[in-house]
């Protein structure tokens, strides 16, 4: 019985370069989905963030007006392009005891210019307001009602 020479046997292995170009463009294209939905879930979250922080904001200036913090009423408006919680009952830009925060870039909001919000002290009422922010093409609205309750 003769033994058989493995290296004589005719092997077939590996991939063919068309079964590596097929599997790139897969990928490739799988990679290209998912950059494109991750830019709009980033989008997304930059819209959610800056009505958030008009949010807060809001919510920081009736809490300091309801706490009766530096007995006076507290509020915010908005000075292109900061975010300015102010004491008193009327927005003075550039005031030593403003807290300023600056807005994201592109971003464009109607119904927080002077006077601005303001929210009465103890009580924390305020004059019915609807804030709307703007960006990337996304519109979100923030309303005051006269009680001082912010919905968003």
């Amino acid at each position: 019985m003769q033994s058989p020479n493995i290296y004589s046997r005719n092997k077939k292995s590996g991939f063919t370069l068309i079964e590596l170009v097929v599997v790139m463009g897969i990928l490739a294209a799988i990679m290209s989905l998912g950059l494109f939905m991750s830019m709009d879930v980033y989008r997304g979250f930059s819209y959610r963030n800056e009505r958030d922080v008009v949010v807060s904001m809001l919510q920081k200036a009736r809490s300091r007006s309801m706490n009766n913090a530096n007995q006076t009423s507290w509020g915010v408006c908005y000075v292109a392009p900061h975010y300015i919680v102010f004491r008193g009952t009327m927005c003075t830009p550039g005031y030593a005891t403003n807290e300023t925060l600056p807005a994201s870039p592109g971003v464009a909001i109607a119904g927080l210019y002077l006077p601005g919000v303001v929210f009465t002290q103890l009580s924390g009422t305020t004059t019915s307001t609807t804030t709307v922010i703007t960006q990337n093409g996304k519109t979100a609205t923030v309303s005051i009602n006269y009680e001082g309750t912010i919905i968003w």
